[in-house]
């Protein structure tokens, strides 16, 4: 559900006294005061800080609990609890409050597929299938290379995001890991492997039937007895059910998840999904920071290493990041930096599910932090800067390094036949973002909202709207600071194909396609629009009987668009349409000409 974008011209003078007020109210909560020069080794300014910016955070976005926790080496300096776990019946944060971690997961099920590489059980580089014999995928690139544990742990494999049949809630002891694998026979490849960066869950539901195959245990029950106990975590496992008494569903020790909206919070259920290893964790934030400390001890447990020192440090270096896809990932980790030059290793959860969760470290200075809150709103867009603003402060406290902001980048001339080559209709975020040159400026928009481009280079870009200039950005309530974005487009010959990569801040990056010629007759994929129910794809292309939804395919400006997470997309021939951007960015939906029914992952779609 988004927020309203501020767009009348007529609201200016309200909003500069709305502005006006917010600076008198808003003036003595500027935090704590930072000491010139911090003291080296006194965290209590970092603490407060900490403090100080997770209330805030808390209150901007409405968020009923929150948990944190930060790290040096091996002491957890201080861990701090917020709010309420659950708001009917209210119960407050805890520090053994169990949180559902959902992709957290992913992080342990990469380390202990590196023990299965450094026993030689599985080799990184070699083809899927000699580990899932019965491995198969459809694909539209027949020449594509074979895929591999790399690319499954970097995401560069061009697996779908999830699974493609619809069984998501098991009763306990079911075995669905090798049946989430088998399913994929019923997908499409999104991009030819080892070309783009595309996040799948899918994927790492392989790698938990290899480690289940190659263990020759159940995959949850190993985890939890030789990764999470060993390393500290017995306040975790991979199933409720697994979990320490008062911890499971419907206990008082596990937070619920919430949504805001409208002034009231509706509860999300928190649920055992059947993608144990990509997205089934449940956890403290006590128990992620003896992660933390775990990792700088060098996978040392009790004198004994679990996993080498060199293994855990290959899983932090960059993978296949290059301008084309300038997307950083190690070996089941993300990868940014703090202050201009210190890697930052993180991995963040959810929050579509209620409860958003993250850790971040700096492996070269044994620093590190873990944050979550039970809110839809605590996503990567706000979790991952918090994360380093408080990983900056703790770096100058240690260490006394402060990192150097830059003045802004001057005007860089352009000139306007090469702006016209970047005008275009480009999908974005799961919308279509417009770029249009007027003159010697270029300009954008989507959702409504416009602003410029601001030249840095011949090809990059800074947004820049009005609002900024008055000092009133929090007035258009972004889902994403424009000041933290920078635009590049890679155009013409030397491209594999024309796009505009938007740069979240160094962290995170949207592969945005210029929106294709059509190839295929009008009339045919015109005839799609209208409404459709959705319901669960099972094997062999039936579906459930169970309604889980609807969702509307219109035609906008000549496009077609599917509603929710999925936006603009493009019918390549007469029964096959390609999501362009979005979490399923490269997915095939696949129409089915005598039945009308669509068929996407683990859903049919089926015409009202």
């Amino acid at each position: 559900m988004r927020s309203r974008w501020v767009r009348l011209p007529i609201l200016l003078v309200v909003l500069l006294l709305l502005g006006a007020a917010a600076a008198i109210f808003v003036g003595g909560s500027k935090g704590p005061k930072k000491p010139e020069p911090i003291p080296i080794g006194d965290q209590s300014y970092t603490i407060a800080l900490a403090e100080h910016r997770v209330e805030e955070v808390m209150d901007k976005y409405h968020m009923p609990g929150a948990a944190i926790a930060l790290i040096v080496d091996q002491e957890i300096i201080w861990q701090g609890s917020f709010g309420r776990a659950t708001i009917d019946p209210e119960s407050p944060v805890a520090d053994d409050t169990v949180f559902k971690m959902w992709s957290l997961a992913k992080p342990f099920t990469a380390i202990e597929i590196m023990r299965l590489v450094e026993e030689g059980t599985i080799d990184l580089d070699t083809p899927i299938e000699m580990y899932v014999p019965d491995y198969a995928i459809q694909s539209r690139f027949p020449d594509g290379e074979p895929t591999t544990i790399r690319h499954i742990l970097a995401h560069r494999s061009g697996l779908p995001r999830s699974r493609c049949l619809h069984e998501t809630r098991w009763p306990a002891g079911l075995d669905a890991t090798k049946s989430l694998a088998d399913s994929l026979e019923e997908c499409f490849l999104t991009f030819p492997t080892g070309t783009r960066y595309k996040y799948s869950n899918a994927g790492y539901d392989v790698l938990g039937a290899i480690i289940q195959d190659k263990r020759g245990q159940d995959f949850r029950a190993y985890m939890k007895k030789q990764l999470l106990v060993p390393i500290g975590m017995s306040n975790s496992a991979f199933w409720s059910t697994d979990l320490p008494k008062g911890s499971a569903p419907g206990e008082d020790r596990l937070a619920s998840g919430y949504e805001f909206f409208e002034g009231e919070h509706y509860a999300y259920e928190q649920y055992d999904i059947a993608s144990v290893p990509s997205g089934n964790l449940y956890a403290t934030a006590g128990d992620l920071a003896n992660l933390i400390r775990f990792i700088f001890r060098d996978g040392e447990v009790n004198g004994d290493h679990i996993i080498g020192a060199e293994t855990l440090a290959s899983m932090f270096e960059d993978q296949y990041g290059r301008p084309a896809d300038p997307q950083r990932m190690g070996l089941g980790w993300k990868i940014g930096l703090v202050s201009e030059s210190e890697k930052m290793v993180w991995h963040d959860g959810g929050p579509s599910e209620g409860i958003g969760s993250l850790i971040a470290f700096l492996p070269d200075r044994k620093l590190g932090l873990v944050l979550m809150a039970n809110s839809t709103s605590f996503d990567g867009s706000v979790s991952a800067p918090l994360a380093i603003e408080l990983l900056e402060a703790m770096l100058e406290t240690e260490y006394g390094l402060v990192g150097t902001e830059g003045d802004p980048p001057d005007h860089y001339p352009v000139e306007p036949v090469v702006l016209q080559d970047y005008q275009g209709s480009y999908a974005a975020f799961g919308e279509i973002m417009e770029v249009v040159s007027d003159g010697d400026r270029l300009k954008a928009s989507i959702q409504g909202m416009s602003f410029d481009l601001e030249p840095v280079a011949e090809n990059r870009f800074r947004p820049n709207h009005w609002l900024y200039k008055l000092g009133l950005v929090d007035l258009l309530q972004l889902p994403i600071d424009l000041r933290e974005l920078e635009i590049e487009f890679q155009i013409g010959e030397k491209a594999v194909q024309d796009i505009m990569v938007i740069n979240i801040g160094g962290i995170s990056y949207e592969m945005c396609p210029r929106y294709p010629d059509l190839t295929v007759d009008q009339a045919s994929w015109e005839a799609l629009a209208g409404k459709y129910e959705r319901y669960g794809r099972l094997p062999s292309g039936s579906s459930g009987l169970e309604k889980l939804g609807e969702i509307d395919l219109t035609i906008i400006d000549g496009r077609l668009h599917m509603s929710g997470a999925i936006g603009p997309v493009f019918p390549i021939d007469d029964e096959t349409i390609i999501i362009l951007s979005g979490p399923f960015n490269g997915e095939t939906i696949a129409y089915d000409r005598v039945s009308g029914f669509l068929y996407h992952q683990g859903f049919v779609y089926k015409p009202v």
